[in-house]
């Protein structure tokens, strides 16, 4: 990775990757979560935010609800063939006992003579996964299956 923002923070786990980010609300908690994913697969700084994708994800708890949204970006990458470089969440709470996240992605297409796609994520982890609220805000630390 480039030079890393203060707030993100690269962990080796045996053959894997992982990140620890940290956040001042719940919500900036997991767009730097989702924009750490993607600083672990390319490199952001030559992906345009041109296009803009609302997406609306559920999990049983706060851990579910964040494995589910870098999964579902993850996804789209994967399948899709999109890198996403602004994450913005306009909402995190619960529904019929759900965790519910709203925001919009924004992005573009994967273009093989701008983009170099360093590696792949095959999955998003539970292992060690605590969404933990601390004196100064909030935490999270994520490992990727490689």
């Amino acid at each position: 990775m480039p030079s890393l923002p203060s707030w993100l923070r690269e962990i080796d786990h045996t053959g894997d990757i992982g990140i620890r980010v940290v956040a001042d609300t719940l919500p900036q908690l997991f767009e730097r979560a989702a924009e750490g994913t993607f600083r672990v697969l390319t490199d952001l700084e030559d992906v345009r935010p041109a296009e803009a994708t609302t997406m609306t994800v559920r999990g049983r708890d706060r851990e579910a609800l964040l494995v589910r949204w870098l999964s579902e970006l993850n996804y789209r990458h994967t399948v899709d063939h999109r890198l996403y470089r602004q994450f913005s969440v306009a909402s995190i709470g619960t529904e019929d006992d759900e965790w519910v996240l709203r925001a919009t992605v924004r992005g573009e297409p994967v273009d093989p003579e701008r983009h170099v796609v360093h590696t792949e994520i095959k999955a998003v982890t539970f292992h060690g996964l605590e969404v933990e609220e601390t004196e100064n805000g909030w935490a999270v630390q994520v490992i990727f299956d490689m």
